[in-house]
């Protein structure tokens, strides 16, 4: 849960992991070949587990700005 802006900021950082999570996708077809299925699993799983961290961060945002803490 975000209480201050210090959990805010670390739930920024967090959502910016989207990009090596998105790598690691990709580099996986150097350790071996990921068949369709599998590459467009670990995408949707992406898709959510995203979701949710953007829905956790705007959230904790808006609960911020409704407490006065952001103006």
């Amino acid at each position: 849960m975000i209480k201050d802006r210090f959990d805010l900021e670390q739930a920024i950082m967090s959502c910016w992991n989207i990009t090596e999570d998105i790598k690691l996708i990709s580099q996986m077809n150097d350790i071996r070949e990921l068949s369709e299925d599998e590459r467009m699993n670990a995408l949707l799983g992406l898709e959510t587990l995203y979701n949710m961290k953007f829905e956790i961060l705007f959230d904790g945002f808006t609960r911020m700005i409704k407490d006065g803490q952001i103006k």
